[in-house]
């Protein structure tokens, strides 16, 4: 039995919003870049999809591109890149939907 979402939530740092925004995910091992979504995002890291495809570890360091929105808003609104190390890899239900869920706790400096 695992934790409850309020034993999750005492864990973490930070507050997290929901984000649903295109992502990519270098991924120095392979040296690919991998297309995915965020799913959410707080200060201090966040949770992504990403193709199961993506050999993905623990404790692995990952490049995390957010792109800037398109059209007139990318101006005020840059494109931003994290690094980042991986702190959870669920794999639930991979091989029906081909995604995993990767958190990744940002490195700030």
């Amino acid at each position: 039995m695992g934790p409850t979402e309020a034993q999750t939530q005492e864990h973490r740092k930070a507050k997290r919003y929901k984000l649903d925004w295109p992502v990519c995910v270098w991924h120095e091992a392979t040296g690919k870049f991998y297309n995915g979504r965020s799913v959410n995002i707080s200060s201090n890291g966040a949770l992504l999809r990403l193709p199961l495809t993506a050999p993905i570890r623990m404790a692995e360091g990952l490049e995390v591109n957010f792109p800037s929105p398109e059209g007139l808003a990318a101006d005020r609104y840059p494109a931003k890149v994290f690094t980042s190390q991986v702190v959870r890899v669920n794999r639930p239900q991979s091989i029906l939907d081909g995604q995993q869920q990767v958190a990744v706790r940002f490195e700030l400096s």
